[in-house]
């Protein structure tokens, strides 16, 4: 299954919410507007501390611990609201990308986990989030079987990512992060309807199914490419053996 059964949720609870799905290429603005307490920041260029001095204007003196860098968004998420920061120099299918990316991550790491914390403790657990009190011994066991965030959530789309150093944790939430994203943008078994599946060739199925998701669904060409990819092999069409041994011997 591409997507597992919390993604799936995380999708169909944010349409519901939304009450409509635009036509494709999708632009997810309006939709957050109507689903989600989140707010879209575009600013160019988009460095950390860029967003630092935009918080500072407004009151709010928070720093990111790590060194000043480029990237593509941006989440920063409080009392139960996030903000999406986005490069607003990218080209729009990044962009496009990026706040799916960062929305889902609202969606699936800090506002459904704080939603089911509050219907498990009541509304009180709320100061534990917003790391105004510290968690009780029941709510710090209960945080960690469940994972949930406590404080000012961050998370961050870096501008040169490499997966390879990731930890396995990161790289299963951003891995999650990713497939919701995509589905939001372009659902699979809408694309996998709408791709020619015939092509003799592995090669020829990705391309074809990369060009789609670019023209028609409006991703860019890197996640388009990987997308295709995977929806391919998870449908029983990636490439043969042989081809997958040509492709790791380089021929």
């Amino acid at each position: 299954m591409w997507l597992d059964n919390t993604c799936q949720e995380a999708i169909r609870l944010f349409w519901e919410r939304c009450g409509a799905t635009p036509d494709f290429p999708r632009h997810l603005e309006s939709c957050v507007a109507l689903a989600l307490p989140v707010t879209i920041v575009k600013l160019p260029c988009l460095k950390l501390h860029l967003i630092e001095h935009w918080l500072v204007q407004r009151g709010v003196a928070y720093q990111f611990n790590c060194h000043d860098r480029a990237v593509h968004g941006c989440l920063v998420a409080f009392g139960g609201s996030g903000l999406v920061f986005v490069d607003g120099t990218d080209p729009l299918d990044e962009q496009r990308f990026t706040i799916a990316h960062e929305v889902a991550h609202f969606v699936l790491d800090y506002w459904v986990p704080r939603e089911k914390a509050v219907n498990k403790f009541g509304p009180e657990i709320t100061a534990v989030f917003d790391g105004l009190r510290p968690p009780g011994l029941s709510e710090r066991v209960q945080a960690l079987l469940t994972e949930v965030p406590l404080g000012v959530y961050t998370r961050l789309l870096e501008r040169d990512e490499t997966r390879d150093v990731f930890t396995a944790d990161v790289w299963r939430i951003e891995d999650r992060a990713d497939r919701v994203a995509l589905a939001l943008l372009a659902p699979p078994e809408m694309v996998l309807a709408q791709s020619d599946l015939m092509f003799a060739y592995f090669t020829q199925r990705q391309h074809a199914m990369q060009a789609r998701l670019m023209d028609v669904f409006g991703l860019p060409a890197a996640m388009a490419s990987v997308y295709a990819y995977q929806l391919l092999a998870s449908s029983g069409r990636g490439p043969s053996w042989t081809e997958a041994l040509r492709a790791k011997l380089g021929k």
